[in-house]
């Protein structure tokens, strides 16, 4: 009898320290938490374009300030939360806000959809999963256009503002020697969207270029 209770004081001993060795898992990150949406929320963005007019031969450049607000929220159709954002844009920090229009955003468990212009579309899916595609028209009779997660808790700096967890949608990619196609997306944990990057022109043989834009939006301020 006393070597069974020594036995089983042994196991339960070992069974304890194994049980406080073991780290508590780690909540897994399903990508609902790049997505932010609280009501009074604000985002500004500083986009930057650059214009090339093939009929003049001339590069134009032009900066406007973005200012995102999460005005209010009411159950859409299907009975889920809706968020009415209000979009304002001004040419210069001086300068008043002035409202542009009205957008509708909706996260779910397995999507996060944006209602812009009478157009749904999903800029992201869930979960987040490195190389994982979608077709972000999905819900729209527009063509089916595909995105795809490139970057997955990446660490990023969108040259004003430095970000611990990101991920990294490319929506369009396409390099040739008459072409240079790029659309792709930043966004960070607890925040949302802090960088997209669209360009869209036309080079001659050589590499110089013809025509087209080149846009970039970039966070610099966010309260919540």
């Amino acid at each position: 009898m006393k070597k069974l209770f020594l036995l089983f004081t042994l196991a339960f001993f070992i069974f304890s320290c194994g049980e406080d060795d073991v780290d508590p898992p780690e909540t897994p990150i399903l990508g609902k938490e790049y997505v932010s949406l609280k009501i009074g929320q604000e985002a500004i963005f500083q986009i930057d374009s650059t214009i090339y007019d093939d009929f003049t031969g001339r590069v134009k450049l032009v900066s406007l300030q973005r200012r995102t607000l999460i005005a209010s929220s009411e159950n859409d159709q299907a009975n889920r939360e809706a968020f009415n954002v209000e979009i304002y844009n001004r040419s210069d920090d001086t300068l008043p806000w002035l409202l542009n229009r009205v957008t509708r955003r909706t996260l779910t468990e397995f999507r996060f959809e944006i209602l812009d212009n009478n157009v749904i579309k999903v800029p992201l899916v869930f979960p987040v999963v490195l190389g994982k595609t979608w077709n972000s028209n999905v819900l729209n009779s527009f063509s089916e256009k595909q995105f795809e997660f490139t970057k997955v808790n990446d660490m990023y700096s969108n040259g004003s503002l430095q970000y611990d967890s990101t991920i990294t949608v490319l929506q369009a990619e396409d390099f040739n020697l008459i072409e240079q196609r790029l659309e792709r997306e930043v966004h960070a944990i607890g925040i949302g969207l802090v960088f997209r990057e669209h360009k869209d022109i036309e080079t001659e043989l050589n590499g110089d270029i013809r025509s087209g834009f080149e846009v970039t939006k970039r966070l610099i301020s966010f309260s919540k």
